[in-house]
């Protein structure tokens, strides 16, 4: 229900807004052809997807915050079916990449999109500042990619993948 709508918005206000196409950057800090650029953001976000979920059991087993975060989100999780998993790891791994990165960056910058995507995973007991703060962490390095070689899919693939292998992680465990 909305991240339909939100990968829309995203879509209209790059091109109607700013005239740009919200799956690339004009001006990237990597000047090569397009095909280096897309095979650099594709290997980047397949590496960061790959680290952060080699991470996550990691921070399971060390970290408090990391425990109870698990705590709080695996009802939900346990609750949906397989399908319904990949699906909310699709759709929201796109749309959100579209919307912050490929729409709300380029406008506002790395660091203010970055800061507003933490601020948005924030949820409504304390133990979510922790992935708040994470989600800036990977807000900046998701910005960066996209910055870097001006190609959205690469941030689309590492968004998708650490979402679709954590709350599968989160189901079994």
């Amino acid at each position: 229900m909305v991240y339909v709508p939100l990968a829309c918005i995203a879509v209209a206000w790059a091109e109607l807004g700013q005239g740009r196409s919200a799956w690339s950057l004009d001006d990237p800090w990597i000047t090569a052809p397009f095909g280096v650029r897309l095979a650099c953001s594709l290997a980047l976000g397949l590496a960061l997807g790959v680290i952060v979920v080699r991470t996550t059991p990691l921070l399971l087993e060390r970290y408090a915050w990391a425990k109870a975060l698990h705590v709080e989100l695996e009802p939900f999780v346990r609750q949906a079916s397989w399908r319904e998993v990949t699906w909310l790891a699709i759709s929201s791994g796109f749309a959100e990449e579209l919307f912050f990165r490929g729409a709300m960056q380029p406008a506002l910058g790395l660091w203010a999109t970055s800061l507003i995507f933490g601020a948005v995973h924030v949820g409504p007991k304390r133990v979510f500042v922790a992935w708040g703060l994470w989600a800036f962490a990977m807000g900046v390095i998701l910005g960066v990619i996209f910055a870097a070689t001006g190609v959205l899919w690469g941030s689309v693939l590492a968004h998708v993948w650490i979402n679709d292998r954590n709350l599968r992680f989160m189901k079994r465990y």
